[in-house]
């Protein structure tokens, strides 16, 4: 079992989180630069760790990048780009063998961190703009990537209903941003962009594993330290309480199936209590194989391909997606109601409350079994400002009452309905 987060300051804006776990034979080290979600440099952000990545200070390429790495026994360099609620996160990390596996006595979380520490502060700038060649082929992959979404039906409809229900809220924007806005950027803008990153970024760099993380926190900290930076804070969640009306989109497409997904208002969590009802009860919902919408809408009536719920606590927003016959599209949308009805009326067996509540206990104690799980638990919480341990939400869990659950169904209302189908005059059946 992971031991407790230990958290500490290494300079303005720049945390370090440890969690020290015996049982991994691997170090994963991971600077993560978070910053708010805007329109005009979302698009950049996001290729910024593809850039980054081609070379450093004393690596000039990805050739010499990836000697060095192999140099490591192996190391794996990690380079990504995430979202949470309102905020931007470009994570640029490294995953190390641990120090008493070196056979020549290297200190590997040392050197690690030195060429993390590299990366983030050394990427290959030249007369302030990025080598063109790499730019271009990033920019290319960024472009492509952004396009292809629509490519996976199920996941372009859930990403369009949450656009949609957020109305404005940075929260609504997509993590790689639109494809005008990446065919607008340049290797100069892309450096330009860097650099505020590096200015404005709130940095949370987090250690998982067995070795001694005092190397990384000494690396790390004689990176920054210097450094005139201006971090900009978390963006909070916002939420809307409640749904006054139901919004109805359409959009079609050449498809043979139809994706529908129902959005719903949660309400503003006064609590984490409540906050583990509403999963507890979107799971009773339509979050396993014994839930309302698997066993009814899915395999008693057969009115859908399938039907799932999911819950976003950052967001209080709660959907049910599904893949549905054009024939059959009100008639599950009216029985997707229906089972929710029956949850806030306490129509559930015990039995079954119990089993949902062991499969997602199993889930949560799944976090702790490999370093990166664990990095994406704790850091996403520490942005929430809600830290907790996956033994804490399970003793959580197992708090939850029948009667909470019922309550929290309540408090759920309908706000927008996307439906993606076939065009109107389409032979695709």
């Amino acid at each position: 079992m992971a031991a407790d987060l230990m958290r500490t300051a290494l300079a303005q804006g720049v945390s370090l989180s440890v969690l020290s776990d015996p049982k991994f034979k691997h170090n994963r080290l991971s600077v993560n630069l978070i910053v708010p979600m805007d329109a005009e440099t979302i698009s950049a952000n996001a290729l910024l760790p593809c850039l980054m990545r081609k070379g450093c200070e004393g690596c000039e390429d990805f050739t010499q990048l990836n000697r060095r790495l192999d140099a490591l026994y192996g190391a794996s360099l990690i380079s990504d780009v995430s979202k949470s609620g309102g905020n931007q996160i470009v994570t640029i990390g490294i995953k190390t063998l641990d120090d008493r596996f070196a056979l020549g006595g290297e200190e590997l979380v040392r050197e690690g961190a030195e060429l993390a520490a590299r990366i983030v502060f050394s990427p290959v700038i030249r007369d302030g703009a990025f080598p063109e060649r790499d730019f271009e082929l990033e920019r290319q992959f960024l472009i492509d990537t952004i396009e292809a979404q629509i490519n996976d039906k199920r996941t372009y409809a859930v990403m369009r209903c949450r656009e949609l229900m957020g109305r404005g809220d940075p929260a609504a924007l997509q993590k790689y941003g639109t494809a005008a806005q990446a065919r607008a950027l340049t290797a100069k803008s892309a450096a330009d962009t860097y650099r505020k990153l590096i200015d404005r970024a709130a940095v949370e760099i987090v250690f998982v594993g067995p070795g001694d993380p005092s190397q990384a926190s000494r690396v790390m900290k004689q990176a920054f330290a210097g450094l005139e930076r201006h971090p900009s804070p978390f963006i909070p969640a916002r939420i809307v309480g409640r749904a006054d009306e139901v919004h109805e989109v359409t959009e079609r497409f050449d498809v043979a199936q139809s994706k529908m997904v129902l959005g719903f208002r949660t309400g503003v969590p006064a609590s984490p209590r409540e906050q583990t009802a509403m999963r507890l009860m979107t799971a009773l919902y339509g979050g396993t194989p014994s839930s309302k919408l698997f066993l009814n809408v899915r395999e008693k009536l057969s009115l859908c391909y399938y039907c799932a719920a999911r819950y976003d606590r950052i967001s209080g927003i709660l959907m049910v997606d599904c893949g549905v016959e054009q024939k059959n599209i009100e008639a599950a949308k009216s029985e997707i109601l229906a089972q929710l009805e029956e949850i806030r009326q306490g129509n559930f067996e015990d039995e079954t409350l119990e089993n949902t509540r062991l499969q997602l206990k199993n889930s949560l104690r799944a976090v702790s079994d490999t370093p990166g799980s664990l990095e994406d638990w704790y850091l996403g919480r520490i942005i929430e400002g809600r830290v907790a341990s996956p033994e804490q939400e399970i003793r959580a869990l197992e708090a939850v009452t029948r009667d909470e659950i019922i309550g929290a169904a309540g408090h759920v209302t309908l706000d927008t309905v996307y439906l993606l189908t076939a065009k109107e005059d389409s032979d695709v059946n």
